[in-house]
């Protein structure tokens, strides 16, 4: 069997190391593996694929994959690969949903810790060697999380790690997904679907973005969301940056609507550095860094590796996408 791997990016911290393409040829002597390191090259050999492990699929591709069955993407969001042609094609997309999950939640509880307790000022004012005592106290900006109602809207397998753990603080978790005949996860008190968003933004604290990126979901937050929020209430963005109405959300953390905002994923990444968000004293930037982890690569290859026995065998796949659905 012929297996491509074209796994890299732009930034050198998503591109797989080239230690893990020796391990799976060790691993699994009886395929072919053929890497490939920059996009036309992909483009090139992927029809002689019969797997891949790629973090692209060109939207002109899927047609002349008739040799193709199945892809591993290396990410939790598909929606970058998943053209029309690709959904309509017999090919098994699968993802990385979960590897990073419990990382992106400890993120989220950090931001949401960081914009209650204000440290992103404070870390001006030291910046600025400015003792902001009366500032931060006498202001009434610090604020507890304990009783507070956290919305994590998609409860997949990384909003059900970030209910679980605002859930241990002492939150009051409601979410938002459109699957409500599930289980509810550990910690959630409440679900709802998403025709029910603006009645939980209006009595919710935090709001956690983690949904996939479709086309119900892009500007999921735009002004009517933005006005229909409680007053006062944060928003932290894990999932995508087209989540968000850019302008909206500015317009918002102006204005009060929103007390605060901690960004992890952008419209356009790298962010503009003309972006609005840069200057904004209630907002906390990390450059798509949520998922970050000591070792993410040993997981990431190990569940491509466990996928490719499994589709050996003609079993059932770990992460299989709902094409349709776009997760």
């Amino acid at each position: 069997m012929h297996a491509v791997v074209g796994v890299f990016s732009p930034s050198e911290a998503w591109t797989l190391p080239r230690q893990y393409l020796d391990q799976l040829r060790r691993d699994f002597p009886q395929h072919t593996f053929t890497d490939v390191w920059t996009r036309d090259d992909l483009k090139r050999v992927f029809p002689d694929a019969d797997v891949a492990f790629a973090a692209y699929v060109e939207r002109d591709l899927p047609a002349m994959l008739t040799r193709t069955r199945w892809i591993q993407v290396p990410a939790a969001g598909v929606a970058h690969v998943l053209s029309p042609d690709l959904i309509a094609s017999p090919i098994i997309v699968t993802s990385a949903r979960g590897v990073r999950a419990h990382a992106i939640a400890e993120h989220v509880l950090a931001s949401v810790l960081a914009l209650a307790r204000q440290l992103h000022t404070a870390v001006r004012r030291q910046v600025e060697h400015r003792w902001a005592l009366d500032e931060l106290e006498s202001g009434g900006l610090m604020r507890t999380l304990h009783g507070r109602r956290l919305t994590v809207v998609g409860l997949g397998s990384i909003g059900s790690e970030v209910a679980r753990l605002a859930s241990a603080f002492g939150m009051r978790v409601s979410a938002v997904r459109k699957r409500v005949d599930q289980p509810v996860p550990d910690g959630v008190d409440e679900v709802f679907p998403p025709d029910r968003l603006a009645e939980l933004l209006a009595r919710s604290d935090v709001v956690v973005l983690s949904a996939a990126l479709t086309s119900d979901t892009r500007h999921l937050m735009d002004d009517a969301a933005f006005h229909a929020l409680k007053p006062g209430a944060l928003l932290v963005n894990i999932g995508r940056g087209r989540l968000v109405d850019d302008e909206a959300l500015v317009a918002a953390l102006k204005d009060g609507r929103a007390a605060g905002a901690a960004l992890d994923v952008f419209t356009r990444e790298p962010l503009d550095p003309a972006s609005p968000y840069w200057d904004l004293p209630n907002v906390l930037i990390t450059p798509h860094v949520s998922g970050a982890m000591e070792d993410y690569w040993t997981p990431l290859v190990a569940l491509f590796s466990e996928n490719l026995r499994r589709f050996e065998a003609g079993e059932t796949l770990i992460n299989v996408v709902d094409k349709v659905a776009g997760y």
